[in-house]
């Protein structure tokens, strides 16, 4: 076993391990790409490894992208399922070549999958792992499954691995206040933990370049962004904007995803509109695409109810400077009555109040768009991302005894503590629960 040895002030060489399809408009692995860059950006040596296949075409720079090899597949199957396992083995054995090959300083490991094959890899060669914490498996697992006792296996499943998995890194990362008290509770000592949220893009957007489709002559238009999987609760904003819609018949639902099967995706409330026509979904081909797109909303609204994660979406609404409507649970950044409007998980009548008062009150929409706008330029960028990051870096690359974990900024702390006050019962009813 290799001993570790204290980085010095140079570039570091950092293997990220990203077991997904990659790079892909979803939100997990935009800020993997994004991370990737901006660290390559700052002259570190960023090595990726990932699966096969890609789902969109975007401009990667400055990062070495190691895939796993399965020749005889050319296409990424509908649904991974047991893919999963033989892609991460072979994953696991990629990552192995590149730390000893590169001489890898430290491992930067996303999802569930990322953290287990790291630390197989460093137990082979004495690397230090960060673990990128995106979500609790357990809240988000089951939405794979229907009910039944597939859905309560999934469950129970992702509370074992959320048990046992982030506390044997050498550091993790948490993207929100809620998901660091998950992770305390879980056994990840508080000075091997740190809040970073993601950063975010560019904040200008231009409302130039749009189809002229994108008028929708003239109606309200009340617009969502995203894949369309079951954890992203596409009915409850199916049933609150068909409720909005009694009253708004000139209200318009827009589903803007990337999904080209979104036919076969969507759930049945959607499809009943779809075919109404009181709502239409467009498959965006590039972030870019959706990025303007998003101008031409009134309200956008991010309807998910799981707690755990931080939606990319809400970067990028903030950014449009249009009214944002959210359900608490991912209302994250967003402050109720300022920069925004949240109504509670799951409630759907809620969310058509909150249209409602929106359609009739123009200076409100403008006003919180504003602020919204405002909040999204004092935001994190990635470079600060990665400045932060670097320091997480220098902790676990160090031969000193455990230092206090790197602090996320007073101003933003606070900010963002405050846009969850209310919501952040989710991780502490595990307390009870930790060892």
């Amino acid at each position: 076993m290799r001993r570790r040895q204290a980085v010095p002030q140079r570039p570091l060489r950092i293997a990220m391990v990203a077991p997904c399809v990659f790079p892909s408009p979803r939100g997990s692995q935009v800020l993997i790409r994004e991370l990737a860059q901006a660290l390559a950006e700052r002259g570190h040596h960023v090595h990726l490894v990932t699966y096969p296949w890609a789902e969109c075409l975007v401009p990667i720079s400055g990062i070495f992208v190691h895939r796993v090899s399965l020749p005889k597949v050319r296409t990424a199957p509908a649904n991974l399922g047991w893919w999963k396992l033989l892609l991460d083995l072979r994953l696991a054995a990629v990552l192995y070549r590149v730390v000893r090959r590169e001489r890898i300083d430290v491992i930067h490991a996303h999802n569930y999958e990322g953290p287990l094959i790291s630390y197989l890899v460093r137990w082979r060669t004495g690397v230090p792992v960060v673990y990128h914490s995106h979500n609790a498996l357990s809240d988000e697992l089951e939405h794979y499954w229907k009910p039944g006792w597939r859905r309560w296996c999934a469950r129970r499943l992702g509370s074992v691995l959320d048990r046992y998995v982030p506390r044997r890194a050498d550091f993790s990362i948490a993207l929100t206040p809620e998901l660091e008290g998950f992770l305390r509770a879980h056994g990840v000592p508080g000075t091997r933990l740190a809040v970073l949220p993601p950063g975010a893009g560019p904040c200008a957007i231009s409302d130039t370049q749009v189809p002229k489709a994108a008028a929708f002559e003239g109606r309200f238009v009340v617009m969502y962004t995203g894949n369309l999987d079951a954890y992203q609760d596409l009915g409850v904003l199916c049933r609150g904007v068909e409720a909005f819609q009694e009253e708004v018949p000139e209200a318009l639902l827009v589903v803007l995803t990337h999904e080209a099967n979104w036919v076969e995706r969507i759930p049945p409330s959607l499809s009943a509109l779809v075919s109404a026509g009181r709502a239409r979904v467009v498959v965006a081909p590039a972030f870019a695409v959706v990025r303007r797109w998003l101008t031409r909303a009134d309200v956008l609204v991010c309807p998910r109810s799981s707690w755990s994660g931080f939606p990319i979406k809400l970067l990028n609404y903030m950014a449009a400077g249009r009214a944002v409507v959210a359900a608490e649970g991912s209302a994250k950044g967003i402050v109720d009555g300022e920069t925004g409007l949240v109504f509670p998980n799951g409630d759907a009548e809620a969310l058509a109040q909150a249209l409602r008062r929106l359609f009739s009150d123009p200076l409100l929409r403008q006003r919180l768009g504003e602020r919204v706008r405002t909040a999204a330029h004092e935001w994190w960028t990635w470079s600060g991302v990665a400045s932060r990051l670097e320091r997480i870096y220098a902790q676990v690359c160090s031969l000193a005894e455990q230092p206090r974990a790197p602090s996320f900024p007073a101003a933003h702390s606070q900010r963002l503590i405050a846009s969850s006050r209310g919501r952040m019962n989710a991780p502490l009813r595990y307390r009870g629960k930790s060892r």
